[in-house]
């Protein structure tokens, strides 16, 4: 096809695309910036350029488990399938395996909402960090909690359980 039939093409399915959607999706993913908006622009593209097309069956199993789920866009992620989506005005994600099986919900949550012994164990091992972004995060019935916080200017995702108790230090993908 030639680039002009091609660009035709790509512009009628957005704007089909458009039309079936009732009303535009509010972005509800927090971002630090340094007044510098084009680092949020490049992130939206590429994680368009990321995206992928799930199997059956972890559709199948998403349908089922988030019908309300609006949004959708799905990457691939340690081996299985991660749905970002928003369900209840609430930006979440799930990672599928291959066959359906459901794992981690996290569920971003407002920073004010982190359980208070995670709050004190923030102010106390990183005092004077800012905490950006926080999830809750449930995994085979265990809850745990996400602070993404900077240090020396690397994102870092931290993960408490509910005392406070550090679980977990992790490298933050920019999202």
């Amino acid at each position: 096809m030639s680039k002009t039939t091609l660009t035709a093409l790509a512009l009628a399915l957005s704007l089909g695309a458009c039309a079936n959607d009732p009303a535009p999706e509010t972005d509800t993913t927090t971002v630090v910036m340094d007044d510098d908006e084009a680092y949020e622009n490049e992130s939206e593209e590429a994680e368009e350029a990321d995206e992928v097309e799930p199997p059956e069956a972890v559709e199948q199993t998403f349908q089922a488990e988030h019908p309300t789920a609006t949004g959708v866009a799905w990457t691939k992620e340690e081996g299985g399938y991660e749905a970002s989506f928003t369900e209840s005005g609430m930006a979440q994600s799930v990672v599928y395996a291959a066959s359906g099986a459901a794992g981690a919900v996290e569920t971003e949550i407002p920073v004010a909402d982190l359980p208070a012994a995670v709050t004190a164990a923030l102010a106390r091992d990183y005092a004077g960090q800012t905490v950006s972004e926080a999830a809750r995060i449930v995994e085979n019935g265990q809850t745990t909690y996400e602070a993404e916080i900077t240090v020396d200017g690397t994102m870092q995702d931290l993960i408490f359980h509910e005392d406070g108790t550090l679980v977990e230090t992790i490298p933050a993908e920019n999202d």
